[in-house]
């Protein structure tokens, strides 16, 4: 063994760039191969750490236009389905209705916002793991109590012993109300879509909505949570029977369906993107596959230079079966110290890690101990695979000496070649890669959306404010830096979830819609706000909830037919009973995320509806502006809620959060890989240049010049970087064909994309040769002839 670690370093002293270059280059593959394998875990373990998770489901709805097509597909159903699910499908173990909100709780002299509150009914407590809390059947059934996580409670109360305990909130009207806390239960992990820090009983939610929104089919507004442990074969004909059975006259599954969703699932169907996944396994494989190249070509440098030792060990008895084990081993040792030394560096910088990536690597080495394990283990294959080119290569030399020179051939030129190759084909389709995902997301972000998304504040309104909206308005105004503002039943990059029955009343005869039309409640203030463009009617006036009109835009125009906007103007349309005539028709305009396309919209004056006010703001002295708007704001808050306040357009940014992830990794991944690339082409243009160097120094005394002798040395390397661009060109842009699939509106496969990463590569290249040809060609050649 002492010899073994004698030889590892005194190969080591003696080729100290070639080693440096060696280890720094699998240093790099492995970070890549651990950060990713760690993103991956974490992306994959979502929910997974409630014991039934596999046997847990979201209920959620689809519907569908009059000849068969999706219109919209709902992660929450109505009220009544859950109870009556039970009822009918024995193999429903346990479901619950779940509604969120966000509540001010008032303990003490304190008042906190707590956004995670839900109101749910006891048998989520069957459902998922509430750990920490005591076997009493009765949490959760009762009016006014509660349960709370730890963290919440230490935000309460500043200690977890706050079962008890009490906290209040005010209601729209002033009224108090005290919630006892019944349970306190450990914190969940972040890995999970589902994250209420405050369960409020259900039993208190029926009290203030009354029994009729219990027995609505339409209100879509509940997660419900079903625990089936033996989910039958047949569940989506049960399903099916199910609507049939109860929406028999609504047209049963040809308008709506529901379907069971595996709580595992949800993350990527909603959150995230499963492809995305894939994506980063594929290029963390990739580049510890390029760093084992490095590994493999430049052990063959090395290995030559120690003939004179191998033939020695051969002379003197060593098998071929003994060198092989001893190199395999060294290259083993040096994997394994490379693995190590990664660990390392990742956890250095470990909190910068997060800082970029926010927080989505989840970097703690003990949450991941059977992963560093496997990384092992992983170095262990990867040393013996990388070695067995070259040891084969050098291990089969023959102690054979003729006239007096030793006989050496670093194997198949050829061979060699394909794999410089290889390693640039992967380094210029990730540069291809990351300039496509940055030029979508740029995209994404600066697309026209037929609104103005900039400067826009969006804070909540309250009853008190919508009964005297143009006096809140009226405030503000008095403000310079208050350009207007809007009231309406949610804003723009949120979902277009509202909808009704549509159909246009034409010589007295009412033809419905094949398509969803859906609604957008707004005041007569939403267009000039939103800087909204009509393209024919008119806006509305300020009238009263009986004296109104629609507007719609200008693909709901289209779709009901009409060739021009101006042609829908004074039609009416019957919708959800309500029948009124077209005033208006607005230019398109993306109220969703680019991801999903136009939809047609009707778009109503409904001030009852409202619960949120657009208020746009000139981008100068923000903080003085807003403070302002509180001050306003505070006059009609009676439940005395926090004040708060989002920016429209980091609204809109955070529908691009897994694209921007993605776009930030690719970006750190892209460099790494070129620069195992750089280090590789360093080592094998200086062993093979050094190889040639009495070749040179012949030229050079036949009269070559100095261009030609580097023309001649870089010629090999550039054809090499060639065909890697052939290569990386067609499997770039196939891979981000398909990804650029995930959006209904995106940027095109630009030329200059692909011939810009071609021309960075062949410029690394030349750079990277370019100085060490020159520096043989303008060696004296008396140097590398002196002992010809």
């Amino acid at each position: 063994m002492k010899r073994f670690f004698n030889s590892i370093f005194r190969n080591i002293k003696r080729n100290p760039f070639y080693s440096a270059i060696n280890i720094f280059g699998l240093v790099l593959g492995f970070i890549c191969v651990f950060l990713i394998s760690v993103w991956i875990k974490y992306q994959l373990s979502y929910d997974s750490f409630h014991s039934n998770s596999k046997n847990i489901y979201r209920v959620h709805r689809y519907f569908y236009d009059p000849d068969g097509k999706e219109n919209l597909h709902l992660p929450e159903v109505a009220p009544i389905i859950a109870p009556l699910l039970k009822n009918e499908i024995s193999e429903i173990q346990q479901i619950a209705r779940v509604s969120h909100t966000g509540l001010v709780f008032r303990t003490g002299n304190k008042k906190i916002l707590e956004e995670n509150t839900c109101f749910a009914e006891p048998a989520i407590l069957k459902i998922f793991d509430f750990i920490g809390l005591s076997a009493d059947e009765n949490l959760l059934k009762n009016p006014l109590t509660l349960i709370i996580s730890e963290k919440a409670a230490q935000r309460f109360f500043e200690t977890t012993d706050a079962v008890g305990k009490s906290l209040d909130v005010k209601d729209e009207s002033g009224n108090k109300y005290s919630f006892i806390v019944q349970g306190v239960f450990k914190n969940w992990g972040p890995n999970t879509h589902f994250n209420p820090e405050v369960y409020i009983s259900f039993s208190t939610f029926e009290s203030i909505v009354g029994p009729n929104e219990m027995k609505d089919w339409s209100s879509n507004n509940y997660e419900t949570f079903a625990l089936i442990p033996h989910m039958p074969d047949n569940i989506n004909s049960k399903l099916d029977d199910f609507i049939n059975k109860h929406l028999v006259d609504e047209g049963g599954i040809k308008s709506t369906k529901i379907r069971m969703e595996g709580l595992k699932d949800i993350h990527f169907n909603w959150y995230s993107n499963r492809s995305y996944v894939y994506i980063l396994a594929s290029v963390a494989l990739l580049i510890l596959i390029i760093g084992s190249i490095n590994y493999m070509n430049l052990n063959v440098a090395m290995y030559t230079k120690r003939l004179r030792e191998i033939k020695i060990k051969k002379v003197v008895g060593a098998s071929r079966k003994f060198l092989i084990l001893q190199l395999t081993g060294e290259s083993v040792f040096f994997c394994l110290i490379s693995a190590i030394l990664s660990f390392g560096i990742v956890w250095l910088f470990s909190t910068r890690i997060d800082e970029i990536v926010g927080n989505n690597f989840h970097l703690k080495f003990v949450e991941n101990s059977g992963l560093i394990a496997g990384i092992v283990i992983l170095s262990v294959i990867t040393g013996i695979l990388s070695v067995l080119y070259p040891v084969l290569i050098v291990s089969s030399f023959k102690p054979v000496v003729s006239g007096g020179k030793e006989k050496v051939e670093a194997g198949n030129n050829t061979f060699r070649g394909g794999l410089v190759t290889f390693q640039f084909a992967v380094s210029i389709a990730l540069v291809i890669s990351f300039l496509f995902v940055y030029k979508q997301v740029n995209y994404l972000h600066h697309k026209n959306l037929g609104l103005d998304k900039e400067n826009i504040v969006v804070v909540p309104s309250t009853p008190q404010l919508n009964e005297k909206l143009d006096v809140f308005k009226q405030q503000l105004a008095q403000n310079p830096n208050i350009v207007s503002a809007s009231a309406s039943k949610r804003t723009p990059s949120q979902g277009l979830w509202d909808s009704g029955s549509a159909s246009v009343i034409s010589d007295g005869n009412s033809n419905p819609f094949d398509f969803r039309l859906a609604n957008v409640r707004v005041d007569e203030d939403f267009l000039s706000t939103y800087k909204i463009e009509l393209a024919a009617g008119e806006n509305f006036d300020k009238v009263s909830e009986s004296d109104k009109g629609y507007l719609i835009n200008e693909i709901a125009a289209k779709k009901m037919g009409w060739d021009s906007p101006e042609d829908a103007i004074g039609n009416q349309i019957n919708y959800s009973g309500h029948v009124e005539k077209i005033i208006g028709v607005t230019k398109d305009f993306h109220y969703e995320s680019l991801h999903v396309p136009l939809a047609p919209i009707i778009i109503m004056y409904r001030p009852s509806s409202f619960n949120t006010v657009s208020i746009r703001i000139n981008p100068f002295e923000r903080t003085r502006t807003l403070a302002f708007i509180e001050d306003i704001w505070q006059q009609y808050n009676l439940q005395e809620n926090l004040f708060s306040y989002q920016y429209l357009d980091d609204r809109f940014n955070r529908l691009y959060t897994a694209e921007e992830n993605i776009r930030q990794l690719l970006n750190y991944f892209m460099v790494m890989a070129l620069s195992i690339a750089i280090l590789g082409l360093i080592g094998l243009s200086l062993f093979i240049i050094q190889r040639r160097l009495k070749e040179i120094g012949v030229r050079k005394v036949n009269g070559a010049k100095i261009s030609e002798v580097i023309t001649l040395l870089n010629k090999d390397f550039l054809r090499w970087v060639g065909f890697a661009f052939v290569i990386a060109t067609p499997v770039s842009w196939y891979i981000m064909h398909k990804w650029l699939e995930n959006f209904a509106y995106k940027t095109t496969l630009s030329w200059w994309i692909f011939t810009l990463a071609g021309v960075l590569a062949i410029g690394i290249a030349l750079l990277t040769v370019s100085f060490q040809s020159w520096k043989a060609a303008t060696k004296n050649p008396v140097e590398s002839l002196r002992y010809e």
